[in-house]
């Protein structure tokens, strides 16, 4: 397959859980509302479609919607499909019992019945079908030792809320489908995919900042969303090259947004600050001390003049910080803009010499986060002691 998407088995789980928590309540009650009909022996005729229930909802939550606990049973109206997928589940616990052949099909067995039912739910395919395309997307890529270990995390994750016991499994299994949304997307719809990487670091910001302070942000969105336009439009090779900018690119953005979001409170607490009547209240502060006619009077002007002087000090702090800040946005701009040329470079360089200019694209960015990690611990230090 010439465009094989990665299988990124670290990011599914975590965006699968993050998934998960954003719905969770919904997620929890359905399973709970589903569980009378799972108990032995009718969990053999009735899992099967309230799994792919959860398989939507995942869906449906993963594209911006709000999942209902009733839509668990949406997955009736693929009864057999579904029952035909889920009979996997059961078959590769009793295989598994048979090592080493157990421990060698059954996490690629999870991993094709995990891929199948989203295609069943979402693109609507026969059981037979879905459950192909999926077993081809497996075992066809070169890494499929991958998906292997993909499928022996669900294995155990499943298995952990089985020793959970009855709490574990409305938990887990709703995580599970989850997971399997995302490696469904980036798999089968790598639009929704790159999409899902150009909104997810916004999703805070910048709209909750005032105008003066959106601009600036919004200036450097666009440089995001063009850098994002040059790697999904380059070949497969070029593309893979640049896989691990797109997390650093992320991450640079996040930063770059919260730092504007902090840059606005500080401007605002500077606002209703005057540096010159701190420093005249100070001097007053201290014309008391000096006239104090006991020690009690001088103990709590002490305490005033310290308290005044701490203001200052952190009022300066602040707008030393503030200034840096303005700055490496500055610089992030700049420095994004190079990142940008140098991609279009990589596009139509030798992929031999393409390597060394991803390589230095990854360095710059990492450095970006460096710096602003610095800012950023600086104004938590200041939180801390506030």
């Amino acid at each position: 397959m010439a465009n094989q998407p990665i299988v990124a088995i670290e990011k599914w789980l975590t965006d699968g859980w993050k998934l998960y928590k954003q719905n969770r309540f919904t997620f929890f009650f359905a399973s709970l509302l589903a569980a009378p009909l799972c108990i032995p022996p009718l969990f053999i005729f009735f899992s099967g479609p309230l799994y792919a229930g959860l398989c939507g909802m995942a869906l449906q939550s993963m594209r911006g919607g709000d999942p209902r606990i009733r839509d668990i049973f949406k997955g009736f109206g693929r009864y057999w499909a579904a029952f035909f997928l889920w009979l996997i589940f059961p078959v590769s616990l009793i295989l598994l019992c048979a090592p080493p052949i157990g421990i060698l099909f059954v996490p690629l067995l999870w991993a094709t019945s995990m891929l199948a039912l989203p295609l069943l739910i979402d693109q609507g395919q026969a059981g037979g079908s879905a459950f192909r395309t999926a077993f081809k997307t497996v075992l066809t890529w070169k890494n499929w030792w991958r998906f292997w270990l993909y499928g022996l995390a669900l294995t155990f994750i499943s298995l952990m809320g089985i020793l959970g016991f009855f709490i574990g499994i409305l938990i887990t299994l709703p995580f599970a489908a989850c997971a399997q949304a995302i490696a469904y997307r980036d798999i089968f719809r790598p639009e929704e995919a790159f999409r899902a990487d150009i909104a997810q670091p916004w999703q805070k910001y910048p709209f909750k900042l005032n105008a003066k302070y959106s601009g600036p942000i919004s200036r450097i969105r666009e440089l995001h969303d063009r850098i994002f336009e040059e790697i999904h439009s380059a070949n497969a090779s070029i593309k893979s090259l640049l896989a691990g900018s797109i997390e650093d690119l992320n991450r640079v953005f996040a930063k770059a947004a919260d730092l504007m979001s902090r840059l606005q409170q500080i401007e605002n607490y500077l606002l209703t600050t005057d540096a010159q009547k701190l420093h005249a209240e100070k001097a007053e502060i201290t014309m008391k001390l000096a006239e104090s006619p006991n020690a009690t009077v001088y103990s709590h002007y002490r305490e005033a003049l310290k308290g005044i002087e701490e203001r200052i000090e952190n009022h300066e702090r602040l707008e030393d910080l503030s200034a840096q800040i303005t700055a490496q946005l500055t610089t992030l701009r700049v420095s994004l803009d190079n990142a940008y040329a140098k991609i279009i470079r990589i596009k139509t360089t030798e992929i031999s010499n393409a390597r060394f200019a991803s390589d230095d694209v990854s360095h710059e960015l990492r450095n970006l986060q460096i710096e602003m990690d610095a800012l950023l611990s600086s104004l938590d230090e200041m939180a801390r002691s506030a």
